[in-house]
């Protein structure tokens, strides 16, 4: 099959740091190529992959991402649009698998040549009046990342659910614990990393966190409500490289991912999980698909509640948190499922 992909603008393909989506583009175009597929990639000029790589911008855009809007949505726009526009000059390919957002959408929607579009991003009140547009529309197909996000809004074309993936052989496995909680993500009200805190200050356990405060509301929930916990067992470790990363979810007795939001999917707990960590979160938005309770990590009703599983993540075996990720999150796994879509499509 040849087959376009077109990526965001705003981080380079693979990540050196933050960027989840960017990081499942690369192993989707890379397994691709390697399955003898001919796959484009539209990204950044500085992004690195088995696919072509094709490019409007020379450097990731990421530092638009917090700006003005109409720069912000200019530079969107200049991607989606200019990635379209070559697609159709070229004019032979078989499909094309759309990752961006409603730039992307908007860009695909006069097209003839069959479009995927995976929703990575959650699904709000004002999102779901945008998809609404594209009901019945039977050219753009949708792929979801987690069953949950197709009972968000019914109705639309879907292909499927295709889950994301992680290079499992790159994260050590680990049974020898150092006796520490981690949380490492974002820090903000829906990740809720000061419930983990204020679980860890009542449990008396040690907590490292981890992640990237640089913007201003970042700066502004980090200054209130991480850190009044900071003491010598809670403790910030900041935004750690890849190695370090793993390193820590390595080490951890167990992943505490406490969500005050329906997240669409939660890369994070696999990652934890492939290196044999248990996750404790709460019982929402796709993590019952990710997390099975006594398998690889408990799912909490309510604050009490995950004060009790973090009490019992010793029951959990490591091998069995890394045996869950192999089985249902490899690089294999969902570039099979990704070609499977793309081959019932134009099988029609």
């Amino acid at each position: 099959m040849k087959i376009a992909i077109v990526a965001p603008p705003w981080i380079k393909i693979p990540p050196v740091r933050y960027g989840g989506i960017e990081a499942v583009i690369a192993l989707l175009a890379d397994g691709l190529a390697e399955r003898g597929n001919d796959v484009t990639l539209f990204t950044v000029l500085e992004s690195v992959s088995d696919a072509h790589v094709r490019h409007f911008f020379e450097h990731e855009q990421c530092s638009l991402l917090a700006g003005q809007t109409s720069i912000f949505l200019n530079a969107a726009i200049t991607h989606s649009l200019g990635s379209y526009i070559e697609i159709a000059e070229q004019g032979d390919f078989d499909i094309i698998h759309d990752n961006t957002w409603k730039e992307g959408l908007a860009s695909a929607f006069f097209m003839d040549i069959p479009v995927v579009h995976t929703l990575h991003s959650p699904l709000d009140e004002s999102n779901k009046q945008f998809y609404e547009l594209f009901v019945g529309k039977k050219n753009l197909h949708f792929t979801t990342i987690s069953d949950f996000q197709q009972t968000v809004l019914p109705g639309l074309n879907y292909a499927g659910t295709v889950y994301n993936s992680i290079e499992i052989e790159s994260y050590p496995y680990s049974e020898e614990k150092e006796d520490y909680l981690l949380y490492l993500s974002r820090f903000n009200h829906e990740k809720a990393p000061h419930i983990a805190c204020e679980a860890a200050k009542r449990l008396g356990m040690r907590l490292i966190l981890a992640g990237k405060v640089s913007e201003p509301d970042e700066h502004k929930y980090f200054d209130t409500m991480i850190k009044p916990y900071l003491n010598d067992k809670i403790r910030y470790a900041g935004e750690v490289s890849d190695e370090e990363k793993k390193r820590l979810f390595a080490g951890a007795t167990a992943f505490v991912y406490p969500l005050q939001w329906d997240e669409p999917f939660g890369i994070v707990m696999i990652e934890a999980m492939a290196c044999g960590t248990p996750v404790v979160t709460y019982k929402r938005g796709a993590a019952p698909e990710l997390v099975k309770n006594g398998v690889n990590g408990y799912l909490a009703d309510d604050f009490e509640d995950l004060l009790d599983c973090i009490g019992r993540v010793q029951d959990i075996k490591p091998k069995r948190c890394r045996e869950y990720v192999e089985k249902h999150f490899s690089v294999d796994a969902m570039v099979d499922g990704y070609e499977r879509v793309y081959r019932q499509i134009l099988n029609g």
